[in-house]
């Protein structure tokens, strides 16, 4: 410990802020700067992907209450109707009923569909980021599906995404092989065309890439240039497909807690954004998650996972995206924060859905500069609100040994209160709280204010603990 830290904490001591520090904890000091707010963090920031498929089992009804307040819960967020299924669902407006054919995974669908997701989307007040199919070849399908979607749903609509992961329909036999991003271009530029001629002033978005470590999306966006709005690609921390386990690209829970793995995603983040910008459009990571191909039981469907997207959330948006989707496929036992059992029409919430709780709660206004120094594995992310409240975000991702964090504020804030995300564990699946409250049976969370726990400030500093896997936000006014 230094000699700083030492006499900072005797005084803290003296003044009753701490009760004790044992040999094990590790100390920490949190510069928060409140003089120099940055960046608006955008209220759709928050986002969920879905399959397109599942609008053929049905979840998306403005009577399914239960799912509707699963996204109330997250305030005004982003659905991505996307996924591979994008490229199997193909568009026949009067088609009788929603076919899934299992044995192909195609999937036609109609009007009615599309009634119930905007009918949904109502309800929810959320836009939707609406995929249409590229790999078919059949551009004036989808200009008949978004126009319709408009028709039915304007004011729900952000934006319809053209195709899905280009960059692999390779591997999903959706083309031959050598097929790249110079033969992509004019396919994209056609639909577009055909697309835009029947909707003028539509908004569009692309080229939802996969991760590659070659520069399609660079390259697609440039190409792309004025027929965009947005730009939107994907990212997996890590590998499903990966099968050495001293890869750091291995799905572990070590793995997912790295400080290289963080630098290695937001570098993917900050190269896309700038691209994108180059081009004109906004940025948004469309689709992601801890590991792809479904993610990892044991990893994905853990506490762990929560922990990771808390610091995730919240680095992300301090890069300057606006806005994340993470991908649902509604299945337990994978990355998916929501899970169904379509037979019982009922939900259930996973670790992940209670970091994408505190960062509605946490991540409102404009972000602070802040600085961690510690020998601890410890993150920290602060905002400033309009009214002048203060939120600090610390996430402790050690999982053996609890941190006690010195907080240095602005003086002014004289009163604090904390809600922590914590569970039984760090592997732990069930048991998670959000400021000591879970989500209900009928999908509603709402914790009352006699659960926000009271915090000291004294002279701009605040003291708090952090058991070991665990997070926290303290607010201060």
């Amino acid at each position: 410990m230094s000699g700083r830290s030492s006499k900072i904490l005797k005084c803290l001591f003296t003044l009753g802020l701490v009760a004790s520090l044992s040999a094990a904890d590790i100390p920490a000091q949190v510069i928060i700067d409140v003089t120099v707010p940055g960046l608006t963090i955008p209220a759709d920031f928050l986002g969920i992907s879905y399959e397109k498929n599942a609008l053929v089992e049905p979840h998306f009804k403005a009577d399914n209450i239960v799912l509707i307040n699963l996204h109330r819960n997250l305030g005004a967020g982003t659905l991505r109707l996307g996924g591979n299924k994008v490229e199997l669902t193909r568009w026949q407006a009067d088609a009788a009923a929603t076919i899934l054919d299992k044995k192909t995974g195609q999937a036609i669908i109609g009007r009615a569909p599309i009634d119930d997701l905007y009918g949904f989307l109502r309800a929810t007040q959320w836009k939707c980021l609406h995929g249409l199919n590229l790999a078919s070849n059949a551009p004036v399908q989808s200009a008949d599906e978004a126009a319709y979607a408009l028709k039915v749903g304007a004011s729900s609509v952000l934006a319809f995404e053209v195709g899905n992961e280009p960059n692999l329909y390779v591997n999903h036999a959706a083309r031959k092989d050598g097929y790249n991003c110079a033969q992509y271009l004019p396919e994209a530029q056609a639909a577009i065309k055909v697309i835009r001629a029947k909707n003028p002033g539509i908004v569009l978005a692309g080229p939802a890439t996969a991760r590659r470590t070659d520069h399609w999306f660079e390259d697609a966006v440039a190409g792309l240039k004025g027929q965009l709005q947005i730009g939107t690609s994907h990212l997996y921390a890590l590998s499903g497909g990966s099968t050495n386990p001293q890869s750091a690209n291995f799905p572990t829970v070590e793995n997912l807690l790295l400080p290289a793995t963080m630098a290695k995603d937001l570098q993917m983040v900050d190269e896309h954004r700038q691209a994108a910008q180059a081009a004109g459009m906004r940025y948004r990571l469309a689709e992601f998650n801890s590991v792809s191909n479904g993610g990892r039981t044991g990893v994905s469907d853990t506490f762990v996972s929560a922990l990771w997207a808390t610091d995730f959330l919240f680095s992300v948006v301090e890069h300057g995206a606006d806005g994340v989707n993470f991908h649902c496929n509604l299945k337990p036992g994978s990355y998916s924060p929501i899970s169904a059992v379509k037979s019982e029409a009922t939900y259930t919430v996973h670790p992940l859905y209670y970091a994408m709780l505190l960062f509605h709660d946490a991540g409102q206004g404009r972000l602070l500069p802040t600085k961690v120094k510690s020998t601890a594995n410890l993150v920290a992310h602060a905002t400033l609100d309009a009214s002048g409240k203060v939120r600090v975000v610390l996430v402790n991702k050690d999982l053996t040994q609890e941190v006690v964090a010195t907080v240095h504020v602005a003086n002014r804030l004289r009163s604090g209160s904390v809600r922590r995300l914590s569970a039984p564990q760090a592997t732990a699946k069930d048991g998670v709280t959000y400021a000591d409250t879970m989500v209900t049976a009928n999908g509603s969370w709402k914790p009352g204010l006699s659960l926000q726990k009271a915090v000291a400030v004294h002279d701009g500093l605040a003291v708090i603990s952090l058991p070991p896997a665990s997070a926290l936000v303290l607010t201060l006014e």
